[in-house]
């Protein structure tokens, strides 16, 4: 699913680098303080070095500074005064003092905060991360829901295959027990056989790859591929409830770089809905998928049906998640074709044309070279 930058902590500059150019710069700070006068300047100085050994956001050696730089304060204080001490002389030290308590109070108060908020941009990375972990795991259970709904059209799917595999093997046995056995017309039924069952296993192979578990792998994928193998999981589905389908493919066939397994589902589910959704319908029934070049940068896929389109109360929550005008429906499907559909980095919507029905569709990146990037 989406993908979570966790935000990584700012670098902090070596709390031993920073504390020996820290003891430097209060050393030189302390010597100008005892061989002049300049108490007011010397005090800004110290308050630099305060603030250069916060910026290694260590507590303990901030306290251990200002405490310090008060210690180096005072101590210049009397070497520069020499015991002489005016009512101006004590104000400008007090002013001194003050001045560094003041910027040492701040600055441990702002690695507080900035402690704080690390803390909790850490929460919000961990609960994105759960978020992530919590949307692919429904993710793979909306695709195994999913396929115990299509039981039949992936029943359908596999059977006929094998049943063509029976009936050519038959076949090459008769020709093969003629009296002059039809060697040719044999080798023809068995390479028939062979077709169908590279047919059985790859419908195979798309089933095991829907139900499997596993982490997002984006690649290069054909658009029309995916619609053309979604329209076969579904096909019984489509005949059974009386769709007459239309493709309208782009050529050449669009490409882009997601999973091909996620896409797939989306494609389904797409096509699902619709068929559920003309199921009430006493006319024609009439899905039309397409695929087309969406401007320079997306790719479009278009699912759109004769239903009984979209209600303008409906229309703002249709991707919401446990939204569903199903009396059976969890609601998750169009959520989940979202989530998907947004971590590939597209977009996915929903309208109701004036002619009726409902179109739904979604943009992808173009694959430009992304997936070899990743």
């Amino acid at each position: 699913m989406k993908n979570c930058r966790r935000a990584s902590p700012p670098v902090r500059p070596d709390v031993r680098v920073v504390s020996t150019l820290a003891a430097v710069i209060a050393l030189a700070v302390f010597g100008i303080a005892a061989l002049t006068s300049l108490d007011i300047a010397a005090a800004v100085f110290y308050g630099v070095v305060v603030l250069l050994v916060a910026s290694a956001g260590n507590r303990p050696a901030t306290i251990a500074a200002a405490w310090g730089c008060v210690a180096l304060m005072l101590l210049g204080f009397m070497i520069s005064h020499n015991g002489a001490y005016s009512g101006g002389a004590i104000a400008r030290c007090a002013v001194s003092l003050l001045a560094i308590a003041t910027t040492s109070r701040l600055a441990l108060r702002n690695m507080a905060a900035t402690a704080m908020l690390h803390e909790q941009v850490e929460m919000l990375n961990l609960a994105q991360e759960a978020l992530a972990r919590s949307t692919a795991e429904l993710a793979h259970v909306t695709r195994i829901t999913m396929l115990g709904e299509m039981a039949a059209s992936v029943a359908h799917e596999v059977t006929q295959p094998i049943a063509a595999i029976v009936t050519c093997g038959a076949a090459a046995l008769r020709w093969l027990n003629r009296p002059a056995p039809e060697i040719d017309e044999a080798a023809q039924s068995v390479t028939q056989m062979i077709r169908d069952a590279k047919r059985a296993d790859e419908v195979i192979q798309r089933i095991r790859s829907m139900a499997k578990k596993r982490d997002r792998l984006p690649a290069t994928v054909d658009l029309n591929g995916i619609v053309g193998e979604s329209i076969e999981l579904v096909r019984l589905e489509l005949e059974r409830h009386r769709v007459e389908l239309k493709s309208d493919l782009a050529a050449p066939p669009p490409t882009a770089c997601c999973d091909r397994v996620q896409l797939q589902q989306v494609l389904i589910n797409l096509i699902m809905n619709s068929v559920q959704a003309m199921a009430d319908v006493t006319g024609p029934r009439k899905l039309r998928i397409a695929t087309r070049r969406f401007d320079h940068e997306h790719v479009q896929v278009i699912v759109q049906d004769s239903g009984t389109g979209i209600s303008e109360e409906n229309s703002g929550h249709l991707f919401n998640a446990f939204f569903t005008t199903k009396a059976e429906g969890m609601g998750m499907g169009l959520s989940i074709c979202r989530s998907i559909v947004e971590a590939h980095g597209g977009r996915i919507w929903a309208e109701s044309p004036a002619a009726g029905g409902a179109v739904l569709q979604f943009i992808l990146p173009v694959d430009e070279g992304r997936c070899h990037e990743q």
